[in-house]
């Protein structure tokens, strides 16, 4: 077995071998098109480098483990330069350069999601997230004060109150607790969960105590999983920006391997947006015309609606249509059907290749020009530059 080392590779037909540690998601593909294109060899294991047949040093190692595992230890003793590609921070970040999620990002994002939405009532489930051990405890931190400046009441429901020695009772006191609290929370209201397992459970519960979902209860969950769009009101949820993330920890371990120095904090990186889908495919508001309005134009918005059109289908004259929406939203129905159109429209640059002129009709536009005229009105950019910079307008949230 080759020693675990690092030194500079002497030939330049070598390529140098890169070892890939613990690491259990889809991106792997990502990184081996990044190792294909920078002529790194990777080496994929779950077990310690030490361990592997290696047919010379390492020189460099991207790995999941904590800064004070075995294998961490391992690799630093080596001299090999390692980045942490995690999902939470550690006290010994300083001694291993991490790459991790902003969590504090996403619960900013998630409040200013239902703030669009008019929820004047939002929540957050967790376990224990009032606990600053916890890893939950940033992003309901930064959701709770969002919500706070954004205007809504925050409520919270902390699962570690529901625990039970024995696993069935903690099954059926989670399952009464959920209906209980479901049942005292103000509606409507617009509800985080953790995870997007959670955000699937509180969809259950919500059925079970006969409350509509995104009606009464939006839910938004976070990981953006497959789970989101297996489930019976598909689940909106907060794109943790996994791609971008291996992306950071791959460029950053490419800088170490030639020498420059690791940075000194962990490296955050924000969320990609909320990924919308039924679960909080709503607005909230308690005049239920203007309710049934906001469904049908939301349901409708790339076809050429006219406001009369709306006011038919919810059996209103146009006049009383335009009072009430301007009571309930503070807007016209034409500048919410704008708003929704740029909406979904950012939604598009930010989450496919589609080019501008396919992403145009799709959102009611009839040409390319009428949706770059809407957009710089809107946002003071074209639709290209914001899909170029990568980040747009802080009131749109796809």
């Amino acid at each position: 077995m080759a020693k675990l080392g690092h030194r500079r590779i002497a030939r330049k037909s070598q390529r140098p071998l890169v070892l890939l540690s613990g690491l259990h998601h889809d991106s792997i593909e990502l990184m081996i098109e990044l190792a294909r294109e920078w002529d790194w060899e990777l080496r994929g294991t779950w077990v310690a480098p030490s361990e592997l047949p290696l047919d010379r040093p390492l020189a460099g190692a991207l790995i999941s483990d904590l800064p004070t595992t075995p294998h961490a230890k391992q690799l630093r003793r080596a001299g090999c330069p390692a980045v942490r590609l995690g999902a939470l921070p550690h006290p010994g970040d300083a001694a291993l350069p991490a790459v991790l999620p902003d969590l504090a990002a996403g619960g900013r994002l998630a409040a200013e999601h239902f703030a669009d939405r008019g929820f004047k009532q939002v929540a957050y489930v967790g376990y224990a997230p009032e606990d600053p051990g916890a890893a939950t405890h940033a992003t309901y931190v930064a959701f709770r004060q969002r919500a706070g400046e954004l205007g809504m009441a925050c409520h919270l429901l902390s699962l570690k109150s529901m625990d039970s020695a024995n696993e069935q009772d903690r099954e059926t006191r989670r399952s009464r607790g959920l209906a209980a609290w479901l049942g005292s929370l103000p509606k409507p209201a617009g509800v985080l969960c953790f995870n997007d397992i959670m955000a699937e459970r509180i969809g259950l519960a919500c059925v079970r105590v006969g409350l509509a979902v995104p009606e009464d209860v939006a839910l938004l969950g976070y990981g953006n999983s497959l789970q989101c769009r297996l489930t019976t009101v598909r689940l909106s949820s907060v794109d943790p920006a996994l791609e971008e993330r291996v992306k950071t920890a791959m460029r950053l371990l490419r800088r170490l391997m030639k020498g420059e120095p690791g940075p000194k904090k962990p490296i955050l990186v924000p969320p990609a947006g909320i990924i919308e889908r039924r679960s909080t495919h709503v607005l909230a508001v308690a005049d239920p015309t203007v309710a049934r309005a906001l469904r049908f134009l939301w349901d409708h918005f790339e076809q050429d609606l006219s406001v009369d059109d709306v006011a038919r289908e919810v059996g209103v004259n146009r006049r009383t249509l335009e009072r009430r929406f301007q009571g309930a939203l503070g807007r016209s129905v034409r500048e919410e059907l704008r708003r929704r159109r740029l909406q979904v429209a950012c939604e598009l640059l930010r989450s496919t290749r589609d080019s501008i002129a396919d992403i145009a009709p799709r959102v009611g536009y009839r040409s390319t020009q009428y949706l770059h005229r809407a957009f710089l009105a809107a946002y003071g950019m074209t639709p290209r530059a914001y899909r170029v910079g990568g980040s747009g307008p802080g009131a749109v949230t796809p």
